[in-house]
């Protein structure tokens, strides 16, 4: 639902474009992962994609070498030129001492990755109330949203980090509208742009997305998960003295698709149905975990009754009963 950030090379650079055979591969690979790692008491993921052909699958915007700005780009070009500024930006210049040379210090050319991305959400109710406005003739619509997103993610990101955008990327091929953010700290002159830092302030997707849930009371803020995801932002601002990136792009996104959707009667339909959906997720999931620890309990208690020398933390040691050891909860 919200951000993350990781490395940029060769291969993330080609999924960046839905077209491409990199990003079927990955999007293949990922819903074969998510559906491995299933622990039994989740919902069972489900393949998230689908093709609405009003949109096609992204739009795709560069930063341009002469202007700074971002401009649109197909397919072809956006990896060429990404490809560029990957190689660009594989190195920078570090000062190190050395006493052979004047002033005792020279900078020294070192590699590195030098180009990050993010990724950033709709709602999951945005997400719905848009891309139903696509499928009913208001695809330039949605196509001129994506135009005003990359450059509110755009200033958004440089004002806060000090890094430079080099691409935004609008992904139209999930249930989730989502964009992602290709940009460095390695300026023109291969030295670290004043103002930057290798962290940028990021409390996860799952923060991000409880977050947004309980703002807009979809969940109670008492719950246990909007109390941790709260303590989570504020130790973060209270580290960097602002409020954490993601946050901030989170609600950047849901601002501009209220200034340009808000207006939509479909808009409390959307709501609704994710409102009368959560609860009954949530309740499944709740009463799943407690089936589930109330068997690891009980395979505890049968493992603590079998070994005398051994007591788990959470266990008494009672009397002794045919020659072991009785046990009770603490």
């Amino acid at each position: 639902m919200a951000t993350f950030q990781r490395q940029i090379g060769w291969r993330a650079v080609r999924h960046g474009v839905v077209e491409t055979d990199i990003h079927r591969e990955d999007v293949a690979l990922n819903n074969e992962r998510r559906g491995r790692y299933w622990l039994g008491v989740e919902v069972k993921p489900e393949n998230g994609h689908h093709e609405i052909p009003e949109l096609g699958g992204g739009l795709y915007f560069l930063r341009d070498r002469q202007t700074d700005e971002l401009l649109v780009s197909d397919g072809d070009k956006f990896i060429a030129g990404m490809d560029a500024w990957v190689k660009e930006k594989s190195w920078y210049l570090r000062e190190i001492s050395d006493p052979k040379c004047m002033g005792g210090k020279r900078w020294k050319k070192t590699p590195t990755k030098g180009v990050q991305g993010m990724v950033v959400s709709c709602s999951p109710w945005w997400s719905n109330l848009i891309f139903e406005a696509a499928r009913k003739g208001e695809a330039a619509k949605v196509k001129e949203f994506s135009r005003k997103l990359a450059l509110e993610l755009k200033a958004t990101v440089e004002k806060q980090t000090k890094r430079q955008v080099l691409s935004v990327q609008v992904h139209y091929d999930t249930v989730n509208l989502h964009a992602h953010v290709f940009s460095t700290r390695i300026g023109e002159d291969h030295k670290f742009i004043r103002g930057t830092t290798k962290r940028i302030g990021l409390i996860g997707p799952w923060a991000n997305g409880v977050l947004r849930q309980g703002e807009q009371g979809f969940i109670p803020q008492e719950s246990t998960n909007y109390r941790t995801a709260n303590r989570l932002c504020e130790r973060n601002q209270q580290r960097t003295g602002e409020l954490p990136l993601d946050r901030v792009l989170c609600r950047a996104v849901d601002s501009l698709c209220f200034a340009m959707f808000g207006a939509s009667p479909r808009l409390s339909f959307w709501l609704r149905i994710y409102r009368q959906g959560l609860p009954a997720l949530s309740f499944n999931r709740l009463n799943a975990l407690h089936e589930a620890v109330g068997r690891e309990v009980k395979i505890w208690e049968r493992h603590a009754q079998r070994n005398r020398d051994y007591a788990p933390s959470g266990f008494n040691l009672g009397q002794s009963v045919n020659g072991g050891r009785e046990i009770t909860l603490k």
